[in-house]
């Protein structure tokens, strides 16, 4: 059994302060550890993370104002990742009074997908520092996927190395099952750019071009920022289903092309059930969302924004004729 305090070099807070530890459902099956020990764990993965974010380290993904992430490496445990949801000022804290903190719900929220099998990353444990009985800040500790990238990077990685059109095709179509089956579950979330879903694969695919089909059906999605998820008892509505697919066209690369979109969307369609609207209906309602916007999605040198020339004739004529403008 690992030893965990032998490994935390120092408190990564003062004894004064109000600090609590809530450990998932998921974290025994993960770890193989007792409560007590995943509890230093994560307080271990924090003070590594802020040392990290302190030096700049590489293995900082993100440091904004609101939150920071960062990947850290443990002796004798899985890869963690490290989520730091930040002091934001008394008026933003005490909404956390009222409903459920950005912290909270990326706890929960997690352990339900990761359940239902839709995320590799599992919450292990949420440190909350407390002040007055009131939460200012939340750490997120959860496994990582290894060698993930977002979706959109992903993307233009492949495109750059020469994507077949049946690579593309299938590629596309394991996507729509699996966005499919998150609205078939009730899963909405409310920022589903390609930024936030994260592709891994157990064979590597960037070795060269040709790859063998099969290969593909090794592909695995998993969502980020879990705290932007909502959950329904029911199948997501078509207002909620043309959102997300609005915001997937308007985050994709222009070389995934309007016969590409097309086929995800058919595929989609396909295998979605109770849909509250139909396909026209979904159709138009996407249209609208997309109507006179730009493609925005991040590539391997920042930013990329593009134009799209499409509107509601250009695609009605694209479903008749199979052309593409």
């Amino acid at each position: 059994m690992l030893k965990c305090d032998s490994i935390l070099r120092s408190p990564p807070h003062s004894p004064d302060e109000n600090i609590s530890t809530k450990i998932s459902p998921c974290a025994k099956s993960i770890l193989d550890l007792p409560d007590s020990e995943i509890a230093v764990v994560a307080l271990v993965a924090i003070d590594q993370h802020d040392r990290q974010i302190e030096s700049g380290s590489e293995t900082v993904k993100k440091n904004a104002p609101e939150t920071s992430i960062s990947i850290v490496s443990i002796p004798g445990l899985p890869v963690l990742c490290v989520k730091h949801f930040k002091d934001r000022g008394a008026g933003y804290s005490l909404k956390g009074v009222l409903r459920s903190t950005h912290g909270s719900r990326a706890f929960h929220n997690g352990a339900f997908l990761f359940e239902r099998g839709f995320t590799a990353a599992a919450p292990v444990a949420l440190v909350l520092k407390r002040r007055c009985r009131i939460i200012t800040e939340e750490w997120l500790v959860m496994t990582a996927v290894p060698d993930a990238r977002e979706l959109d990077r992903y993307m233009v990685n492949r495109i750059k190395k020469q994507w077949s059109k049946e690579e593309k095709r299938r590629f596309l179509e394991i996507f729509a099952d699996f966005l499919a089956g998150l609205h078939g579950s009730g899963v909405f979330h409310t920022d589903l750019k390609t930024c936030n879903i994260i592709v891994s694969e157990s064979h590597s695919l960037d070795h060269g071009v040709g790859h063998d089909l099969h290969c593909l059906d090794s592909i695995s999605f998993s969502l980020l920022d879990y705290d932007d998820v909502r959950r329904f008892r029911k199948d997501v509505n078509g207002k909620m289903r043309a959102k997300n697919l609005a915001q997937l066209f308007l985050s994709s690369p222009s070389a995934i092309d309007l016969n590409d979109r097309l086929e995800f969307f058919d595929r989609y369609i396909k295998v979605s059930a109770n849909i509250d609207c139909d396909k026209n209906g979904l159709m138009k309602m996407i249209l609208k969302r997309i109507k006179g916007k730009s493609l925005l999605y991040v590539g391997p040198e920042g930013d990329i924004s593009e134009s799209w020339r499409c509107n509601a004739n250009c695609c009605e004529k694209t479903r008749r004729t199979g052309d593409v403008r």
